[in-house]
């Protein structure tokens, strides 16, 4: 169990770091330098499904967050919807029946994509009943964080959720505008572009667009960002028999 003290610090000064990288890389740095984690990433959702965006020091935690966005499925999904955290001791492991295709699918990349983060710890970024997003921290070897660690993972994830709160409120109330909003790592807003798309080419509603989205990205082996790109530059148009 980590100093809670030396934690918060090093949170803070995340917080009042210069603006580039942006905030939440900040912060994913600090959760590396005061946990015992190789890599985090935060990805920021609404209630409504709508992701703004993720962003990670470690190419490897930004890769598997796309993963599970682009299935669907994973910790980081599940810690969202359920406000709860979910600890994963092994990502590869075979006996994983929680996430099935997500497993299968890390387990032909993990060599070139992710070299070797094995477990994970999705912690839900959330005011009372208002989720805003999770934040993900990934070790290179199998296994569950001790009670310890996880009273750590709780004050690193409620200062990373204070931090982006507050970087949306002034002293008089204000909202300032966040650049880093903008232009995520991975971008939110042309996935919910495409979906506006898809929606009126195949006249189906927005959850299940998603899933048609999702369905192509993975048949033809690639990212749902991407695909997307292609709809929104107009360069895909789906119709009926994508249903």
């Amino acid at each position: 169990m980590a100093d809670l003290t030396r934690i918060a610090q090093i949170m803070a000064e995340a917080v009042n770091g210069p603006g580039r990288p942006s905030l939440p890389e900040r912060l994913c740095a600090a959760c590396v330098d005061a946990l015992s984690v190789e890599a985090a990433s935060i990805t920021l959702m609404a209630d409504t499904g709508h992701r703004a965006g993720v962003w990670a020091g470690d190419g490897r935690a930004r890769h598997l967050e796309e993963r599970q966005f682009s299935l669907g499925e994973g910790p980081g999904v599940d810690a969202f919807r359920s406000r709860r955290p979910v600890a994963v001791a092994d990502l590869l492991a075979r006996a994983e029946v929680r996430w099935p295709v997500l497993v299968t699918d890390l387990a032909s990349t993990a060599v070139v994509d992710h070299r070797g983060l094995r477990s994970v710890y999705a912690s839900p970024l959330h005011l009372g009943s208002s989720g805003i997003g999770v934040l993900s921290l990934y070790r290179a070897t199998p296994g569950l964080p001790a009670a310890g660690e996880v009273a750590d993972i709780q004050v690193a994830a409620t200062s990373v959720t204070l931090a982006i709160v507050g970087s949306f409120m002034t002293p008089s109330g204000e909202v300032p505008v966040q650049p880093w909003l903008d232009d995520p790592p991975l971008n939110g807003v042309e996935v919910d572009q495409a979906v506006g798309m898809i929606m009126v080419q195949l006249g189906a509603p927005a959850e299940e667009v998603l899933d048609r989205l999702r369905a192509h990205a993975f048949a033809h082996d690639r990212e749902v960002d991407e695909v997307a790109h292609d709809v929104v530059e107009r360069r895909l148009r789906f119709t009926e028999e994508d249903r």
